[in-house]
């Protein structure tokens, strides 16, 4: 909008304010009552509501990394490795996956992690570290390796 003079570019707010207000209620169109037509109380509900969201993106990536670490933990004692000699091993072999690909792979390719497994055992045992415990599965757990 262009204005000849000073005074009416001052008054002027534009349309700034009518899309401010249709963003907002555009959020809320799901809410119930006066959340969804009223500006004021819409305002606070969708603040809420993206506070929340944010907050919840954290929390789920935060809940996927300890599913993945269960996941490669469980497929570790299988192999009677810990999970941080496993990741240890890992590293000094330089091989660089994450926690989400070592757990799909603990999942659908048993014999890839079991090879992985290996590689890390055979590191430590060459650099002098005994494996605490979990060399034997306690009696009576069957293991898919038995099988």
């Amino acid at each position: 909008m262009v204005f000849l003079t000073s005074v009416n570019a001052v008054r002027n707010r534009g349309p700034d304010r009518f899309w401010r207000k249709a963003m907002y209620l555009r959020l809320a169109w799901h809410y119930y009552g006066r959340k969804r037509n009223c500006f004021s109380i819409a305002v606070r509900y969708v603040h809420r509501a993206l506070r929340y969201s944010t907050w919840s993106r954290a929390l789920r990536r935060q809940n996927a990394r300890e599913l993945f670490m269960i996941r490669i933990n469980a497929a570790c004692r299988e192999h009677g490795i810990e999970y941080h000699t496993f990741l240890n091993g890992l590293a000094k072999e330089d091989i660089s996956l994450n926690r989400k690909v070592l757990a799909d792979i603990a999942i659908y390719e048993p014999r890839t992690f079991q090879s992985l497994a290996e590689l890390a055992k055979q590191n430590h045992q060459q650099m002098g570290i005994t494996e605490k415990g979990l060399e034997k599965p306690p009696p009576g757990v069957f293991l898919r390796t038995m099988l």
